[in-house]
């Protein structure tokens, strides 16, 4: 199997390998802010992005999940270039590869990689207009999840100026690389459109999402998750993890998965195909649930 990136002056192919996600876990901050009339997770005056990624590994270790070869730390920010060592040290996660990175699409060709010579943990977490943290881990032979795709789709220069989009002639053009792009994933991964039970996406405007969708033949209902998610806040690099998570919340064995991720200026947009392919039950004991995190009676808000 092939994976293409194309840009308008280069066209790369390289071989994709399949591999899974065995383990996951999300980390909502119990401090709230007033953002209309939802509570909005903040982080609070004891929590910071290494806290919240060390308390979702956590839960993952307390489960069995401890032997990795690699930790690849997402977030936007980038005032601490070494967040991936500071928390390997408070897990005790000695001579492993550690990785920093910004987005999405550097995680899946770096996974694509280093998955070969065993498990990654990877650690999702960020406070923009929310707080979350997401971890994962990946494995090459065995898990809950298979990736059955991944593609990357790259414009230069960028197309859009943000991830509002505007209905012009630049939200056109992208629309139709887009659904070019999809349905080239699709065909790969051998799915129908209406095999997408649902979308996982970080993308704020979820009517130019499902434009997006439909031009490629996937329902609108498969757009739940990151409906869900998106009346709590936007939470930044971890927002498409999270509504990613939510997804396997209430996905049943055979389900299929769109994971669609753009970067800040359309510069970059990747994509997955994922299948469900045991049955998560056994593993939602391992995973604090959205909806419990998210309405949480305990909660502290912040003025």
């Amino acid at each position: 199997m092939t994976k293409t990136i194309k840009t308008p002056s280069l066209s790369i192919k390289r071989r994709f390998m399949r591999f899974y996600i065995s383990a996951w876990c999300a980390y909502i901050p119990r401090y709230r802010k007033r953002n209309g009339n939802s509570l909005t997770p903040v982080l609070g005056p004891d929590e910071d992005l290494i806290t919240m990624s060390y308390e979702s590994c956590q839960v993952l270790r307390y489960n069995g999940y401890s032997n990795f070869k690699a930790l690849v730390y997402l977030s936007s920010d980038r005032t601490i270039g070494v967040k991936s060592a500071l928390l390997a040290d408070l897990l005790k996660l000695n001579d492993i590869k550690k990785y920093d990175i910004s987005d999405l699409y550097h995680l899946i060709s770096l996974a694509e990689e280093i998955v070969e010579e065993g498990d990654v943990l990877v650690v999702s977490s960020d406070c923009s207009e929310a707080a979350a943290a997401v971890s994962m881990v990946l494995s090459k032979s065995k898990g809950y999840v298979e990736v059955l795709s991944s593609e990357s789709l790259i414009n230069s220069p960028p197309l859009l100026p943000s991830k509002v989009a505007r209905n012009d002639f630049h939200a056109d053009l992208y629309l139709g690389r887009l659904s070019k792009f999809l349905k080239n994933l699709l065909e790969r991964a051998g799915v129908r459109p209406q095999e997408i039970k649902y979308v996982a996406t970080n993308l704020k405007d979820l009517r130019y999402c499902s434009k997006i969708l439909k031009s490629v033949g996937i329902s609108d209902a498969s757009l739940e998750p990151s409906k869900y998610v998106k009346t709590i806040g936007y939470f930044g690099t971890s927002h498409t993890l999270l509504t990613l998570v939510r997804s396997l919340e209430i996905s049943s064995p055979g389900d299929h998965i769109l994971l669609l991720d753009l970067d800040d200026n359309f510069t970059c947009a990747t994509s997955l195909i994922l299948k469900v392919v045991e049955d998560l039950r056994p593993m939602r004991g391992c995973v604090n649930y959205l909806d419990k995190l998210l309405t949480n009676t305990s909660v502290i808000t912040l003025q």
